[in-house]
């Protein structure tokens, strides 16, 4: 009796063993190292993690020491202030590309890699138009940058940010991009605009500013460069092909290609109110209003200057900054164009070599 009692005990056992694996069948399959992979897989495979697995390397920590004038009430004070930017290795011998604004002025620049590796950048040319710098540092072989195409971007696409935002490493937000070609005015002194620009709600702040701005499948569509202060989720970012042909330039010429005029397209009702409210004089309604010739540029040596209009390039007319920007660009360095303008009422022409 005792025997049988022990044999349907383990009859029982057994059965109750059977149903627990048949009704919780994932609790002992497989080794450990099994477990372990299938653990380390787990949401490793989606694309914002895979993009910034990628490219968290390529996006550098700048840190710049910049001499400033402190008020002391009786007297000013030189003091130095730091900074904190971003930047992106666009070639792997060195060169990063960043805004203009963060290495602006600076008296010491230091590039830190993720890797913890650090060195020290020296300015290989700036453009303040666009707000891009590019840097070198004394490296090769680094990881460089995945450049994309921002001429085919659509409103709506995913985009990812990676930055240092107020000093916090390798920080990664994600948005989309809001809109296309806004034209963002940064210095309303001498009418400077940043044409063209990527709109994102990514979150960008202080010290995001020369990072990327990636696309779902890890290339560089922007440089981050500004952010609206008064709203939330209003950020701009430089197209990177609007960067990439600058930064080549700049590392070819040291500088980039400017006919080195600011100003806006002229229309019939900008012309009309140029004439009430400044009195200004205006023989055309249509072209390339300047409102400033920088010094030392193509457009000085021509003797341009600020009130001209130009109406045709080599001949062909112009609708406004736009078709002048292209016809420069078209040119080269060394190029020449031919440019007819409006001083007042005289129409006058103008030589300018590149």
């Amino acid at each position: 009796m005792r025997r049988s009692s022990i044999l349907v005990g383990v009859l029982a056992f057994l059965v109750l063993i059977t149903a627990w694996f048949v009704f919780n069948p994932g609790t002992d399959v497989g080794t450990d190292e099994e477990m372990a992979e299938s653990q380390e897989t787990g949401n490793w495979n989606e694309p914002v993690v895979q993009v910034v697995e990628r490219m968290g390397p390529v996006t550098v920590k700048i840190e710049t020491v910049r001499d400033v004038l402190v008020d002391q009430f009786f007297f000013y004070q030189v003091q130095q202030q730091k900074g904190v930017g971003s930047g992106v290795i666009y070639r792997e011998d060195g060169y990063i590309l960043t805004n203009n604004h963060v290495v602006q002025d600076a008296n010491e620049i230091v590039v830190r890699l993720p890797s913890g590796q650090s060195y020290r950048g020296e300015v290989v040319g700036r453009d303040a138009l666009s707000d891009l710098a590019v840097l070198k540092v004394d490296a090769k072989g680094l990881p460089a940058a995945t450049i994309g195409d921002s001429t085919a971007l659509r409103v709506g696409q995913s985009v990812i940010a990676i930055g240092n935002p107020l000093g916090q490493d390798q920080t990664v937000t994600t948005g989309v991009i809001s809109a296309l070609n806004r034209d963002l005015l940064v210095d309303p002194e001498d009418n400077l605009f940043l044409e063209g620009m990527i709109q994102t709600d990514a979150a960008i702040n202080p010290g995001n500013s020369g990072g990327p701005l990636l696309n779902q499948s890890g290339e560089v569509i922007g440089i981050n460069t500004a952010i609206i202060q008064q709203a939330q989720g209003i950020g701009f970012a430089i197209p990177i092909s609007t960067a990439r042909n600058i930064a080549d330039q700049i590392i070819e010429h040291g500088r980039p290609l400017r006919l080195g005029v600011l100003g806006g397209s002229l229309t019939p009702a900008l012309a009309a109110s140029i004439r009430e409210q400044a009195g200004v004089e205006l023989a055309v309604e249509r072209g390339a209003f300047i409102t400033r010739v920088l010094p030392d540029s193509p457009a000085a040596a021509a003797g341009l200057t600020q009130g001209d209009v130009i109406t045709a390039v080599n001949g062909e007319e112009i609708a406004g900054m736009r078709e002048l920007r292209d016809a420069v660009q078209a040119a080269g360095f060394g190029g020449k164009l031919a440019l007819t303008y409006y001083r007042g009422g005289d129409q006058r022409q103008a030589e300018v070599t590149l």
